[in-house]
């Protein structure tokens, strides 16, 4: 047997343990979490979590001072799916995702079965409703995580941040937890076998993360922010300084630009630059008369 051949009966091998594993949290999500309490869903989506890392090779390192119990709005970069299982694995959280992400085989059902809050990006109206419903989730106690970048990048850049959501942790009176994470390689450097970006289907990341026998994910934690300030556009951007810093990304965390108000024109209805603006009026000129010769 060739080594090509070993490998790739090790990659369906895991391949099959993997879909196996989200199988079973998939049952989990539509037979069990319905009818246990909030709570418990959240213990229980941390276990599970931490199981599927298990299975997929995924060893955590993490780094700095983790948060202390209480309610948080958790933010990171966003590099891959995987970053949901990372995260609840060291704290269950609650999620805000796109909403196409419930028409997700498999995934859609488990994200809707422990609780993600989903947005709908077509439409900017709803972005209010889902901040409404994380600030009611973190007053409630519960800790919320967000993407900020509204899309993922291969993990060595960091996006622009959008500030909506952090309006939320303003309202509820807690803090903001920046969190920085990577999937390095032993040199150091992004492993681009975690990264799902582009066109890239969940099928193609799934056989590229399969192929990959081992994967570090390295979750650094930031000093949380104190909201106390009510400027979600200047925590959004001490989140972002802090998360690029811990990526080594001294460029981008001296980017102060890179944080907007509102979200990016494929998250809206109607951009703000397309709406109509009223007619003016402007003074007509009298009709000139005629001069007598």
């Amino acid at each position: 047997m060739t080594n090509a051949t070993r490998d790739t009966l090790a990659m369906v091998r895991r391949l099959v343990r993997i879909v196996g594993a989200f199988l079973f949290v998939w049952i989990v999500a539509r037979l069990i979490a319905p009818w246990i309490g909030a709570a418990r869903r959240q213990r229980l989506v941390g276990r599970l979590s931490s199981g599927v890392l298990a299975v997929m090779g995924v060893r955590l390192e993490t780094r700095g001072a983790a948060p202390a119990n209480g309610p948080v709005l958790v933010v990171a970069n966003h590099v891959s799916w995987l970053d949901v299982q990372v995260l609840n694995a060291v704290r269950s959280l609650r999620f805000v995702a796109k909403s196409e992400t419930r028409r997700w085989p498999i995934c859609g059902g488990i994200a809707a079965g422990f609780d993600t809050i989903f947005l709908e990006r077509a439409n900017v109206r709803d972005a209010a409703r889902v901040k409404a419903r994380v600030a009611s989730a973190l007053e409630a106690g519960q800790s919320v995580a967000v993407f900020p970048e509204g899309t993922t990048t291969d993990g060595r850049s960091l996006g622009r941040f959008y500030a909506a959501l952090f309006e939320a942790a303003i309202e509820a009176g807690v803090p903001v937890q920046p969190i920085a994470l990577r999937y390095p390689r032993a040199d150091g450097a992004a492993n681009p076998a975690a990264a799902f970006v582009d066109d890239m289907t969940f099928l193609d990341s799934l056989l590229q993360v399969a192929r990959e026998p081992r994967l570090v994910a390295r979750l650094t934690f930031a000093p949380a922010i104190d909201t106390s300030t009510r400027c979600r556009r200047r925590i959004a951007a001490q989140a972002r300084r802090a998360i690029a810093e811990a990526l080594d990304l001294p460029a981008v965390a001296a980017a102060a630009e890179h944080v907007a108000r509102f979200p990016p024109e494929s998250w809206r209805t109607r951009p703000r630059g397309d709406r109509p603006t009223p007619p003016v009026s402007r003074p007509t000129r009298p009709p000139r008369l005629p001069v007598p010769a």
